[in-house]
Protein backbone atom coordinates (compact mmCIF):
# COMPACT_ATOMS: atom_id res chain seq x y z
CA UNK A 1 0.00 0.00 0.00
CA UNK A 2 1.57 3.62 -0.83
CA UNK A 3 1.68 6.23 1.38
CA UNK A 4 -1.31 8.70 -0.39
CA UNK A 5 -3.63 5.62 0.30
CA UNK A 6 -2.64 5.06 3.72
CA UNK A 7 -3.41 8.30 4.37
CA UNK A 8 -6.07 8.41 2.83
CA UNK A 9 -7.64 5.65 5.58
CA UNK A 10 -6.11 6.58 8.51
CA UNK A 11 -8.30 9.73 7.89
CA UNK A 12 -11.30 8.40 7.02
CA UNK A 13 -10.65 5.47 9.81
CA UNK A 14 -9.98 8.40 12.54
CA UNK A 15 -12.95 10.68 11.40
CA UNK A 16 -15.00 7.50 11.70
CA UNK A 17 -13.70 7.12 15.32
CA UNK A 18 -14.50 10.52 16.25
CA UNK A 19 -17.92 10.38 14.88
CA UNK A 20 -18.77 7.03 17.17
CA UNK A 21 -17.72 9.12 20.20
CA UNK A 22 -19.72 12.28 19.63
CA UNK A 23 -22.82 9.97 19.15
CA UNK A 24 -22.27 8.15 21.86
CA UNK A 25 -21.30 10.78 24.59
CA UNK A 26 -24.87 12.55 23.21
CA UNK A 27 -26.90 9.09 25.04
CA UNK A 28 -29.98 10.70 22.37
CA UNK A 29 -32.13 7.43 22.95
CA UNK A 30 -31.29 7.48 26.79
CA UNK A 31 -30.22 3.63 26.36
CA UNK A 32 -26.80 3.65 26.51
CA UNK A 33 -27.28 -0.25 24.81
CA UNK A 34 -29.20 1.52 22.09
CA UNK A 35 -27.11 4.10 21.35
CA UNK A 36 -23.89 2.31 21.06
CA UNK A 37 -25.76 0.40 18.57
CA UNK A 38 -26.68 3.70 16.48
CA UNK A 39 -23.38 5.38 17.19
CA UNK A 40 -21.47 2.01 15.59
CA UNK A 41 -23.95 2.25 12.53
CA UNK A 42 -23.83 5.52 11.80
CA UNK A 43 -19.55 5.24 12.12
CA UNK A 44 -19.88 2.32 9.81
CA UNK A 45 -21.19 4.38 7.23
CA UNK A 46 -19.11 6.83 7.28
CA UNK A 47 -16.08 4.76 7.04
CA UNK A 48 -17.02 2.37 4.30
CA UNK A 49 -18.87 5.26 2.11
CA UNK A 50 -16.04 7.28 1.08
CA UNK A 51 -13.81 3.96 0.64
CA UNK A 52 -16.57 3.14 -1.85
CA UNK A 53 -16.44 6.51 -3.77
CA UNK A 54 -12.59 6.37 -3.52
CA UNK A 55 -12.67 2.64 -5.02
CA UNK A 56 -15.02 3.94 -7.61
CA UNK A 57 -13.34 7.27 -8.56
CA UNK A 58 -10.31 5.39 -8.88
CA UNK A 59 -11.64 2.67 -11.09
CA UNK A 60 -13.25 5.39 -13.65
CA UNK A 61 -9.63 7.38 -13.69
CA UNK A 62 -8.12 4.31 -14.84
CA UNK A 63 -10.63 3.30 -17.34
CA UNK A 64 -10.53 6.83 -19.01
CA UNK A 65 -6.09 6.97 -19.29
CA UNK A 66 -5.86 3.25 -20.15
CA UNK A 67 -5.61 1.68 -23.30
CA UNK A 68 -4.47 4.89 -25.80
CA UNK A 69 -4.65 8.16 -26.45
CA UNK A 70 -2.20 8.08 -29.86
CA UNK A 71 -4.27 9.04 -32.84
CA UNK A 72 -1.49 8.15 -35.36
CA UNK A 73 -1.71 4.81 -36.68
CA UNK A 74 -4.66 1.68 -37.47
CA UNK A 75 -3.37 0.31 -34.55
CA UNK A 76 -4.08 3.22 -32.40
CA UNK A 77 -7.09 4.14 -34.12
CA UNK A 78 -8.44 0.29 -34.04
CA UNK A 79 -7.46 0.36 -29.81
CA UNK A 80 -9.55 3.34 -29.11
CA UNK A 81 -12.19 1.19 -30.39
CA UNK A 82 -11.75 -1.35 -27.64
CA UNK A 83 -11.89 -1.54 -23.85
CA UNK A 84 -8.53 -0.77 -22.40
CA UNK A 85 -7.76 -4.04 -21.27
CA UNK A 86 -7.43 -7.36 -22.97
CA UNK A 87 -7.45 -11.74 -21.97
CA UNK A 88 -3.00 -12.20 -21.94
CA UNK A 89 -2.78 -16.00 -22.54
CA UNK A 90 0.15 -17.76 -20.92
CA UNK A 91 1.85 -20.79 -20.73
CA UNK A 92 3.88 -22.70 -18.19
CA UNK A 93 6.94 -25.09 -18.10
CA UNK A 94 4.59 -28.27 -18.94
CA UNK A 95 2.54 -26.39 -21.72
CA UNK A 96 -0.38 -25.68 -19.67
CA UNK A 97 -2.40 -21.91 -21.06
CA UNK A 98 -3.93 -19.75 -18.47
CA UNK A 99 -5.51 -16.35 -19.15
CA UNK A 100 -5.92 -13.15 -17.42
CA UNK A 101 -7.48 -9.99 -17.31
CA UNK A 102 -4.70 -7.17 -17.94
CA UNK A 103 -5.58 -3.50 -18.35
CA UNK A 104 -2.44 -2.11 -20.99
CA UNK A 105 -1.25 1.50 -22.34
CA UNK A 106 0.23 1.89 -25.66
CA UNK A 107 3.61 2.85 -26.08
CA UNK A 108 4.33 6.50 -27.38
CA UNK A 109 6.70 5.66 -28.84
CA UNK A 110 6.61 2.47 -30.85
CA UNK A 111 2.70 1.76 -31.93
CA UNK A 112 3.18 -1.78 -31.90
CA UNK A 113 4.07 -1.93 -28.44
CA UNK A 114 1.79 -2.47 -25.16
CA UNK A 115 2.51 -2.00 -21.38
CA UNK A 116 0.83 -3.52 -18.10
CA UNK A 117 2.10 -3.56 -14.83
CA UNK A 118 1.93 -6.41 -12.20
CA UNK A 119 2.94 -8.00 -9.09
CA UNK A 120 6.43 -9.28 -9.19
CA UNK A 121 5.61 -12.64 -7.86
CA UNK A 122 2.80 -12.95 -9.76
CA UNK A 123 2.08 -16.65 -11.64
CA UNK A 124 2.08 -15.45 -15.45
CA UNK A 125 5.29 -13.82 -14.49
CA UNK A 126 7.26 -16.72 -13.83
CA UNK A 127 5.14 -18.19 -17.02
CA UNK A 128 6.78 -15.04 -18.94
CA UNK A 129 10.09 -15.72 -18.13
CA UNK A 130 9.67 -19.60 -19.35
CA UNK A 131 7.72 -18.99 -22.27
CA UNK A 132 8.20 -15.46 -23.51
CA UNK A 133 5.87 -16.06 -26.09
CA UNK A 134 2.20 -15.11 -25.44
CA UNK A 135 -1.14 -13.87 -26.79
CA UNK A 136 -3.82 -11.89 -26.32
CA UNK A 137 -7.49 -11.26 -27.29
CA UNK A 138 -9.73 -8.01 -26.59
CA UNK A 139 -13.16 -7.79 -25.76
CA UNK A 140 -15.88 -6.63 -28.48
CA UNK A 141 -16.72 -3.06 -28.10
CA UNK A 142 -20.52 -3.73 -28.59
CA UNK A 143 -22.57 -5.99 -30.30
CA UNK A 144 -23.40 -3.51 -32.89
CA UNK A 145 -20.10 -3.93 -35.30
CA UNK A 146 -18.35 -6.12 -32.85
CA UNK A 147 -14.47 -4.70 -33.30
CA UNK A 148 -12.28 -6.76 -31.83
CA UNK A 149 -8.21 -7.18 -31.49
CA UNK A 150 -6.34 -10.39 -30.83
CA UNK A 151 -2.59 -11.59 -31.50
CA UNK A 152 -0.71 -14.72 -30.71
CA UNK A 153 2.48 -13.32 -31.96
CA UNK A 154 3.08 -11.37 -29.28
CA UNK A 155 6.69 -11.76 -27.61
CA UNK A 156 7.57 -10.18 -24.05
CA UNK A 157 10.44 -8.23 -21.75
CA UNK A 158 10.03 -8.24 -18.69
CA UNK A 159 11.29 -5.14 -16.52
CA UNK A 160 12.07 -5.75 -12.76
CA UNK A 161 14.69 -3.40 -12.08
CA UNK A 162 13.68 -0.52 -10.23
CA UNK A 163 16.30 1.88 -11.77
CA UNK A 164 15.27 0.10 -14.91
CA UNK A 165 12.01 0.39 -14.33
CA UNK A 166 12.61 4.39 -13.50
CA UNK A 167 14.15 4.96 -17.05
CA UNK A 168 11.76 3.42 -19.39
CA UNK A 169 8.52 5.31 -16.86
CA UNK A 170 10.46 8.87 -17.96
CA UNK A 171 10.35 7.49 -21.31
CA UNK A 172 7.21 6.38 -21.08
CA UNK A 173 5.09 8.58 -18.02
CA UNK A 174 1.97 7.13 -19.02
CA UNK A 175 2.69 4.31 -17.64
CA UNK A 176 2.06 5.27 -14.22
CA UNK A 177 -1.80 5.32 -14.99
CA UNK A 178 -1.60 1.58 -14.49
CA UNK A 179 -0.29 1.97 -11.32
CA UNK A 180 1.24 4.78 -9.36
CA UNK A 181 3.66 2.10 -7.81
CA UNK A 182 4.91 0.49 -11.15
CA UNK A 183 8.82 1.51 -10.34
CA UNK A 184 8.68 -1.47 -7.90
CA UNK A 185 6.52 -4.00 -9.40
CA UNK A 186 7.01 -5.82 -12.78
CA UNK A 187 6.83 -4.21 -15.66
CA UNK A 188 5.45 -5.77 -18.96
CA UNK A 189 6.70 -5.06 -22.73
CA UNK A 190 4.42 -6.47 -25.08
CA UNK A 191 5.76 -6.19 -28.81
CA UNK A 192 3.42 -7.42 -31.32
CA UNK A 193 4.90 -8.60 -34.56
CA UNK A 194 1.37 -8.67 -36.01
CA UNK A 195 -2.48 -8.39 -34.96
CA UNK A 196 -5.73 -9.25 -36.28
CA UNK A 197 -8.64 -6.64 -36.25
CA UNK A 198 -11.93 -7.89 -36.62
CA UNK A 199 -15.32 -6.11 -37.29
CA UNK A 200 -19.08 -7.28 -37.68
CA UNK A 201 -18.94 -4.87 -40.86
CA UNK A 202 -15.93 -4.23 -42.26
CA UNK A 203 -14.54 -7.70 -42.12
CA UNK A 204 -11.27 -8.72 -40.71
CA UNK A 205 -7.56 -6.56 -41.17
CA UNK A 206 -4.20 -8.23 -40.29
CA UNK A 207 -1.73 -5.55 -39.49
CA UNK A 208 1.78 -6.43 -40.18
CA UNK A 209 4.43 -4.80 -38.16
CA UNK A 210 7.07 -7.17 -39.60
CA UNK A 211 6.81 -5.75 -42.60
CA UNK A 212 6.79 -2.10 -41.90
CA UNK A 213 10.24 -2.19 -39.64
Amino acid sequence: MYFKRFAQLFLIFFLAILIFLAVFETNFTGNVGITFIFATIIAYIFLTLPLVFLTLAKSKKKESIVGTQNEHGDFSRYLQEVPGYVALSTQNSKGITSTTLMSFTQSKRHENILYMVTDRNARKVQEMKTHPQVSFTSWLNNLENGARLSSNQVHVELFEEINENKKLIEAEPHILALHENAAHMTIIQLTCDSILYENFKEGSKILDFRTSQ
